[in-house]
């Protein structure tokens, strides 16, 4: 029977406490890994922390929380350190911090298309970047970067956040011509309209977001589970020759929106 089966590896996702990137963490412990994930110390991300590591602790995964900013260097670089310490190692890293907002261009001043650069761009290299050692030492690395359809169809009214998100695709596709040949296997994740807390403050009934279904080919919206599940696929055997590629998760409602 084919199995997703990720004992004895050791991941670090960013913004790990809700949305998809809780799913991430979920989806990488119920596979076998050990998780370390971060967050930016919020109550509402501290409360979402505990209450995921209590979940997955019993049932006997082994999931640790960090307070860290993705777009912070220094704290980075000590996440990853204690990260590798607290596991005795790191093979996988997710980058999956990202933030949307509408903001049409004549509304978009230049601090914030810079914040959503930093935020939405820089912070995938930041992980990337301080956990390259730790990957170049395992057997096997995988950084699977969590991007957006808003790379490939612009999305819409917020250009800051589609060109981050395709600026993730751009830098991946750079680092498949360095990373291969050191043994880490690069990809980028593009989820589409995703069941979260925050899309559900955005489409607040059940109308909304049954207009938004429908705008899916196969007639729903994609669940956490939808992300976490590719993500420890491409990180495991089953996935292993799957390197250097852009692999939309949305249902098919990116090309079909353009019929």
């Amino acid at each position: 029977m084919l199995a997703i089966d990720l004992t004895g590896r050791k991941a670090l996702v960013t913004g790990g406490s809700r949305g998809i990137g809780a799913g991430i963490v979920r989806a990488l412990a119920e596979a076998g890994a050990a998780v370390c994930f971060t967050y930016s110390g919020s109550q509402r991300g501290a409360e979402a922390a505990s209450q995921l590591v209590d979940q997955l602790a019993a049932e006997g995964a082994q999931v640790f929380p960090m307070v860290a900013r993705a777009e912070d260097m220094e704290a980075m670089e000590q996440a990853a350190r204690e990260a590798a310490e607290r596991m005795g190692g790191l093979d996988i890293i997710v980058p999956n911090v990202g933030m949307n907002w509408v903001a049409p261009l004549e509304q978009l001043d230049l601090a914030s298309w810079e914040r959503s650069m930093k935020l939405n761009l820089t912070s995938a290299y930041i992980a990337a970047k301080v956990t390259l050692p730790y990957l170049e030492q395992a057997a096997r690395g995988d950084i699977v970067i969590i991007g957006s359809s808003a790379a490939v169809d612009g999305g819409g009214g917020s250009a800051h956040y589609a060109a981050a998100k395709a600026g993730l695709e751009g830098m991946m596709y750079a680092l498949m011509r360095e990373l291969p040949r050191k043994g880490i296997h690069i990809n980028v994740v593009h989820p589409c309209v995703v069941d979260t807390d925050l899309l559900r403050e955005r489409y607040d009934t059940e109308e909304k977001r049954a207009a938004l279904a429908a705008q899916v080919p196969i007639g729903r919206i994609s669940t956490v589970q939808d992300i976490g599940a590719l993500v420890a696929f491409l990180c495991s055997e089953l996935g292993g020759f799957i390197c250097g590629q852009s692999i939309l998760v949305d249902g098919g409602r990116t090309l079909w929106r353009g019929k």
